[in-house]
């Protein structure tokens, strides 16, 4: 009975952690794992981890072995044990290497050479133990994040702790012969099978889209607007354009591009392409990357263009930002529901990096989600050759579900049309999509 009361308490200790409002909420959050090494070891056992911070989680778990359950069979390792370990881990939570502070409690009735208590006590061979025992240890683990449901996690440390115990004459009856207690050290093995629930491509591609320069800022400060300072300036979707020297005239043409008055504006239209009108500004992204990499194609001196202009802007007296459009992109390829989030979450991130430079509020901020980048690539079609061009054409203007006009389109020559796409067209149109900042006249 006893033992049914610690094994009742530490699961519903365990679930207590779980969203009350459903399992959507659950989403990135909390992952259930198993430990092979105390499966091989006849104890089954269950842990459920959750995220508590970026780099911070909390694992809980339980084991219990009843084996062998005939009483008469030996070696009798039968026990029962919880554990709680927070973690804390150098990329995100449930990607990449952690180190664990463990802490663990067990209860065990034990006899006939039974490992690790035949380790810590030579009498178990002829008798019994029966006892508690707490410990606490570090570890350290690597977590492989295989699929968005399933990861394998590879632990080694070290316990220490004290047993206090009662010793019985034989290895299953008999009078208690003494009482005791020692201090030990263990080693901490495991191979854990992770799932994490409510799990998909792009909350995959966020945990594992480390920021390795978290010792430093992710975002380097911006200098005080200095016209002799040499700049560059990016044409629109044309990365590799080669970059050239600049001074006020393009800051001024870079200037004019970013700024509109706000009597022009025009709400978004998803079937226009940006990059039609020459004035857009566009940022770029890896594949399934939702920050901003400003070592990636032309980031950083684009980026740093645009702040410096918009800092100058906020300076200004005689003018009022009344509104900073960001159109999301994400490229045509892939499932259209994670290139909508993925799009959506590249918006939000250009958003907040911005207001870590400048004190933007929320509402200045108009977020679009352009989603697959189709209205893109048809515009670059019209300036490119290449075989089955027509009938990629004809699919995109006749095709209204996105997954199957890709599908039809890697149908096209064996392949080779859809290959040309996506080495050729699809870097240019991973892009976080137009910056463009409205503003009015202060009157005041």
């Amino acid at each position: 009975m006893e033992v049914k009361k610690i094994i009742f308490g530490v699961f519903v200790s365990m679930f207590s952690l779980f969203p009350m409002k459903g399992m959507a909420e659950a989403t990135e959050v909390v992952a259930l794992k198993n430990n092979l090494v105390y499966d091989a070891a006849l104890t089954p056992n269950l842990e459920v981890e959750v995220k508590l911070a970026k780099r911070w989680s909390l694992e809980i778990g339980a084991g219990f072995n009843p084996f062998p359950l005939d009483d008469k069979k030996f070696p009798k390792w039968r026990h029962v044990s919880a554990w709680i370990a927070p973690r804390y881990w150098f990329c995100n939570v449930f990607h990449r290497d952690f180190i664990s502070f463990n802490a663990a409690y067990a209860h065990y009735n034990v006899a006939g050479a039974a490992w690790p208590v035949s380790w810590m006590y030579k009498q178990v061979k002829d008798s019994r133990y029966q006892g508690d025992a707490v410990m606490a240890g570090i570890s350290y683990g690597w977590h492989f994040a295989i699929s968005p449901h399933f990861s394998v996690e590879l632990e080694g440390g070290v316990d220490a702790g004290y047993s206090w115990y009662d010793q019985f004459e034989c290895k299953h009856c008999g009078n208690k012969t003494a009482r005791g207690g020692r201090w030990f050290v263990l080693p901490k093995l495991g191979v854990n099978l992770s799932v994490p629930l409510g799990g998909n491509e792009e909350s995959m591609a966020r945990r594992c889209d480390c920021e390795l320069l978290d010792n430093r800022p992710v975002y380097e400060e911006i200098a005080p607007l200095d016209t002799t300072i040499v700049f560059e300036d990016i044409a629109p979707l044309e990365p590799s354009v080669p970059l050239f020297e600049v001074q006020a005239e393009a800051m001024h043409r870079l200037r004019s591009r970013l700024f509109r008055n706000e009597e022009s504006y025009e709400a978004y239209d998803p079937n226009q392409a940006l990059s039609a009108d020459p004035r857009n500004v566009f940022m770029f992204f890896e594949v399934n990357a939702t920050k901003m990499d400003r070592d990636y194609l032309a980031n950083n001196m684009q980026m740093d263009s645009i702040m410096r202009i918009l800092g100058e802007a906020i300076e200004d007296s005689t003018m009022r930002i009344t509104k900073v459009r960001i159109v999301g992109f994400a490229s045509f390829d892939g499932k259209r529901a994670y290139n909508d989030r993925l799009a959506a979450s590249r918006a939000v991130s250009l958003k907040e990096y911005m207001q870590s430079i400048y004190p933007l509020r929320d509402d200045q901020f108009e977020l679009c989600n352009g989603g697959e980048s189709w209205a893109e690539l048809r515009y670059r079609l019209s300036s490119v050759e290449f075989e089955g061009r027509d009938e990629v054409l004809t699919i995109i203007d006749t095709v209204r579900d996105a997954d199957l006009r890709e599908k039809l389109i890697k149908q096209l020559h064996g392949g080779k049309t859809y290959r040309y796409m996506r080495d050729e067209l699809k870097e240019q149109l991973r892009n976080l999509g137009c910056i463009t900042i409205y503003y009015c006249e202060n009157l005041e």
